[in-house]
Parts: C-alpha cells; structure tokens; sequence
C-alpha cells in the first residue's frame, strides 16, 4: 500500500505522539520511536510513493 508523503509523515507524526507517554518514549526517545514507527510502516508495505522511486 502506497500513501502520499504528507499523509505518511503525518501518519508517522500522530503514532509517535500516540507513544508519548510510554516507557520506551521516555528511555529512548522521540527518534527511536519514530524509527520503529517508520520500520513497521515499511514491513508492512505502508511508505510514501516517493520511496520506491
């Protein structure tokens, strides 16, 4: 499944606040979580159409 930038950076922006409160948010940090967001999303075939250029 592809999305258009905006709307998987918006995506990945609203799971990380999502995680705000959580243990791992809080030891390792906004960019970590992003990270594992933005690796699930792409295990998952969910990335932005840019990505497979």
């Amino acid at each position: 499944m592809l999305i258009t930038d905006d709307r998987y950076f918006q995506l990945v922006h609203t799971l990380t606040e999502a995680h705000a409160g959580t243990d791992n948010f809080v030891v390792m940090g906004r960019v970590w979580v992003e990270n594992q967001i933005q690796v699930a999303l792409c295990k998952a075939d969910i990335y932005p159409a840019s990505s497979e250029e």
